[in-house]
């Protein structure tokens, strides 16, 4: 594993993830304030399509062009075979097959490329870097958490990630194959606690969203990397722990959850649209069914 050559002291907030009333002091200089059933999947396609022709009362128009409807239908199609799961209800089988292709990965060194993106602040993909970071904190994660998948994919097809639902299962999931020189301290040694699926209701009620993602990154994101204990604590090195990736995975499946009721996202313009290293814009994420996959 690659070590950041940054002292902790020199790290943001000493390499740890901020809690919610550390970021706050930093807004306030800102200025700031189930698998996809045919009833979800209606609600994705009528909202999807309406995007494009838009009636006056919000209703889905009568005429849609083939093209657009057919299109749709395909990429809905194709998000049905690539479903995330929560991790429990994984077999033996499927968690062997997980841990194999993360080895995989692992060994070609393709594994601690992708990791070492996330060391890289530059990319202002949290909300200590600032309200463009604010916005971009979900839809970033979201492209890599794809690249990761894609990765997985490439040794292992069909292959998704599972995610962590940590609001119901508070046993972290050290299941998950663990690579050299990746620490995992008891989990909740360094304090706090999991968020409740109380707090995850009231994220999934809030109908802005710079409130909804300000709120999901520090109450159900942050505050579990740090609870979590170990490398994965590490803002720094926290993406070489591949429990990271079933943590985001649950992140993600949060914003899906949202999205299919809200219709608020990013407000990001020009080159800050744009999610480096890649080059996919904050509007190509914004459909996990255009991007062909669902949660379960």
């Amino acid at each position: 594993m690659t070590i950041d050559q940054t002292t902790t002291a020199e790290r943001p907030f000493g390499g740890r993830f901020p809690d919610r009333a550390e970021l706050r002091r930093l807004q306030d200089s800102w200025g700031l304030q189930p698998t996809l059933d045919p009833e979800a999947a209606a609600v994705r396609f009528d909202r999807h399509v309406a995007s494009f022709q838009p009636e006056p009362n919000g209703t889905i128009p009568e005429q849609v062009p083939a093209e657009v409807a057919r299109n749709f239908v395909m990429q809905l199609a194709s998000s049905l075979t690539r479903v995330r799961i929560d991790h429990r209800n994984l077999d033996q089988a499927g968690r062997d097959r997980f841990n194999r292709a993360l080895q995989q990965v692992h060994a070609s060194g393709a594994y601690e490329q992708l990791a070492a993106v996330h060391a890289d602040m530059s990319h202002r993909m949290h909300s200590m870097s600032g309200p463009v970071g604010t916005q971009r904190f979900l839809p970033w994660h979201r492209r890599y958490l794809l690249e990761l998948e894609d990765l997985l994919r490439s040794v292992q097809p069909a292959l998704t990630v599972p995610y962590w639902d940590y609001a119901n299962d508070h046993a972290r999931p050290d299941w998950v194959w663990r690579p050299p020189n990746v620490v995992r301290d008891t989990p909740g040694a360094a304090g706090g606690s999991l968020p409740t699926q109380a707090i995850i209701d009231g994220l999934l009620a809030r109908p802005r969203y710079n409130p909804f993602t300000s709120h999901l990154e520090t109450d159900a994101h942050n505050q579990v990397h740090n609870w979590c204990n170990g490398t994965i604590s590490d803002i720094m090195e926290s993406a070489h722990d591949p429990i990271f990736w079933l943590l985001h995975a649950n992140v993600d499946h949060i914003w899906d959850g949202w999205q299919l009721n809200h219709t608020g996202k990013p407000s990001l313009t020009g080159k800050d649209a744009v999610l480096d290293p890649w080059t996919s814009t904050a509007s190509d994420v914004n459909s996990t069914t255009i991007l062909g996959y669902s949660y379960a």
